[in-house]
């Protein structure tokens, strides 16, 4: 038997949302509504797919290293120079090198809890110490508490505005209070995968900081609101000095042609996006007001989910929701629930109708 690295034991096996044509397929259904993976529920922009389209007859070569139109597309879009970012397979890719040049033996990590479970995986596959600290009682970060758990050993502070798995937010402000105080040998990543969401007046990205401090790095990802979460494409922004020291752990020809194709022309329909923003805001507004009626806590989303409080069965309410073709994602007591299209947000609302009635007849 090989011999393995006893410290992988403490990670575990991500599970996925199954797919929708297995689920189909195992319940003999015709119709399944998807809301547990936070994907975008429509598909690419149409200019997208045929750019796609029109770029797969260049895959038998290997794709351009240094991203280069997809960084000057980048550019173009905040308004930098073209040395303030660094493009990788989805922001996973980057946090995971983020992790493996900051982190190793003697070193800590500080992140929220519960936040995205890629921060504790990353982790111990660098050989850093996990500092979890919980969320505050309004299941947003408490910075505070953050600030304080550093320690002299600590080299990378995590921040996911807004946070997976609760949809909460912290405002700039706080935010740029928190960088203020950790130390300048701590690097900050402040994950903003859910950024394009975000709708609340005090909400605001810190890309502002990361161009100023280069302890400080901004991820973004194109998998949520540009909708090409096959794709795996993400992005960061920070000191071109610091991007340069991050960026020796990523393996080369990590993001694909379609994928450098797809976000270059994705950057070009700002009007699209907005759309989508738009629609989004509605959608999840709509859920919470929902299920609110039907007594059910949802906490303060600025992401394209919902998180459901409280101590329902929620293991049981999602196998009964997925038999009836309708997928959610649990989390322990809660519940997570995407912002689909308005006729998949309600056929879950439906299905959880059908289901809260059943075990109130029986």
């Amino acid at each position: 038997m090989p011999t393995y690295r006893p410290d992988i034991a403490s990670i575990p096996v991500y599970t996925p949302g199954k797919p929708i044509d297995e689920v189909a397929r195992e319940l003999g259904l015709d119709q399944i509504v998807k809301l547990a993976s936070n994907e975008c529920p429509v598909p690419p922009f149409p200019e997208v797919e045929e750019a796609i389209a029109a770029a797969t007859g260049t895959l038998h070569r290997y794709p351009e290293n240094s991203s280069y139109r997809l960084v000057r597309a980048l550019a173009a879009t905040h308004d930098l120079a073209e040395d303030y970012f660094w493009v990788g397979a989805g922001s996973s890719q980057l946090l995971g090198c983020i992790a493996l040049a900051v982190g190793g033996r003697g070193t800590s990590a500080v992140y929220a809890d519960p936040s995205f479970v890629m921060y504790g995986l990353y982790a111990v596959l660098s050989g850093s110490e996990s500092i979890r600290v919980p969320l505050d009682t309004h299941l947003a970060h408490d910075l505070d508490a953050m600030e304080a758990a550093i320690r002299p050993d600590t080299t990378v502070v995590y921040v996911c505005n807004p946070n997976n798995p609760t949809g909460t937010h912290v405002s700039g402000d706080a935010v740029w209070r928190f960088i203020e105080s950790v130390p300048d040998r701590v690097l900050v990543v402040v994950d903003e995968a859910y950024a394009e969401y975000a709708t609340a007046p005090d909400y605001a990205s810190a890309i502002p900081l990361a161009v100023e401090r280069d302890n400080v790095v901004v991820a973004r990802t194109f998998s949520k609101a540009y909708g090409l979460a096959g794709l795996r494409v993400g992005y960061a922004i920070g000191r071109p000095e610091t991007l340069a020291q991050l960026r020796r752990t990523q393996p080369p020809f990590s993001v694909t042609t379609l994928g450098q194709v797809g976000a270059t022309e994705a950057l070009r329909h700002p009007d699209r996006l907005a759309e989508r923003i738009h629609d989004n805001a509605r959608g999840r507004a709509w859920l919470a007001v929902e299920l609110a009626a039907r007594n059910v806590e949802v906490a303060p989303s600025q992401t394209n989910f919902v998180m459901l409080l409280g101590e329902r069965d929620t293991q049981r309410v999602a196998k009964e929701s997925m038999e009836r073709g309708v997928i959610i994602r649990t989390l322990g007591p809660s519940a997570r629930v995407s912002v689909g299209t308005p006729e998949e947000n309600a056929r879950f609302i439906e299905v959880w109708d059908e289901v809260a009635s059943s075990h109130t007849s029986s």
